[in-house]
């Protein structure tokens, strides 16, 4: 009884361990931190308003009186609409994985438990679903509900369920020959049982591990459909749309207006994937 209950908390330090030893995760969750906390005080931290301009001072250079990082083409302070843009991005990349990896295991778990015809059907909509360009799917949507948030939730969530779905579909395969799944249909144990009680647990981890890895994708997916006028309309703060907008500017007036956008977008998307590897390391030993 003493190893019995004495292993489950040693098994625990020793992922937290792993974990800690892992710089990268340990960089990924700190850079994270920084940006959740900075996007979430973004209007007590902002010293001016994101959206307003002043076109007595446009594209004043990095450094200038009042705007640390400058101003853009329009007069907006871009350290404000910087620390603005996060809130969007964010918001939009884990939410819309999210509903990715919960619809995409509904999915993969179907498919691996149903019938053989059945889910050799369901596969062949996956793959066929591979075969659609995202950016078609963006530019359908933007003629239907018109350009914004919803334009790049339905595009990443139609573009990562087919991954999502194949990997679970994968796994939940691979579990479902082994012992544990047996024993309990022994034991008489139901179907949707078996499903949400013995294999789905058995999951979660690789499923937390790649939709983390999803995020940080999605991040700079987003950001290039908001670039291409898709996403998040002006005059909110966005980092895609900075990037598009500073890119007329960036050798003629004020470099920052896209270089910080697009240093915020590379720095949490890397962010993501190192703590997708921290978190496979712990997860997945």
């Amino acid at each position: 009884m003493t190893t019995a209950t004495a292993n489950p908390p040693r098994l625990r330090r020793s992922a937290v361990a792993r974990f800690v030893r892992n710089r990268e995760a340990m960089l990924g969750l700190l850079v994270l931190a920084v940006v959740v906390l900075v996007s979430l005080a973004a209007p007590l931290l902002a010293p001016a308003d994101p959206t307003t301009g002043d076109p007595a001072d446009v594209l004043a250079p990095i450094g200038a009186p009042g705007h640390l990082l400058g101003t853009d083409a329009q007069g907006r302070d871009v350290l404000s609409r910087v620390l603005h843009g996060g809130r969007g991005a964010l918001a939009v990349s884990v939410s819309s994985v999210a509903v990715a990896v919960v619809l995409g295991t509904a999915l993969g778990l179907f498919g691996a438990f149903a019938g053989r015809r059945v889910s050799g059907l369901l596969m062949r909509v996956v793959d066929l679903l591979f075969a659609f360009p995202v950016i078609l799917v963006a530019l359908s949507l933007a003629a239907i509900v018109q350009p914004g948030v919803w334009v790049l939730i339905g595009t990443v969530v139609f573009g990562a369920v087919p991954y999502v779905t194949r990997v679970v579909f994968a796994e939940a395969k691979i579990e479902r020959e082994k012992e544990y799944v047996e024993a309990a249909r022994a034991l008489g144990a139901s179907g949707t049982g078996i499903l949400f009680g013995e294999v789905l647990p058995n999951l979660v981890s690789s499923v937390v591990i790649y939709g983390t890895s999803l995020v940080g994708v999605n991040i700079v997916f987003t950001a290039s459909l908001s670039a291409l006028g898709l996403g998040i309309q002006p005059p909110a703060a966005d980092w895609g749309r900075m990037i598009s907008e500073g890119a007329a500017v960036l050798v003629t007036g004020n470099p920052g207006v896209a270089t910080f956008p697009a240093v915020a977008v590379l720095l949490v998307a890397l962010s993501f994937n190192w703590l997708g590897d921290g978190l496979r390391d712990v997860l997945d030993p």
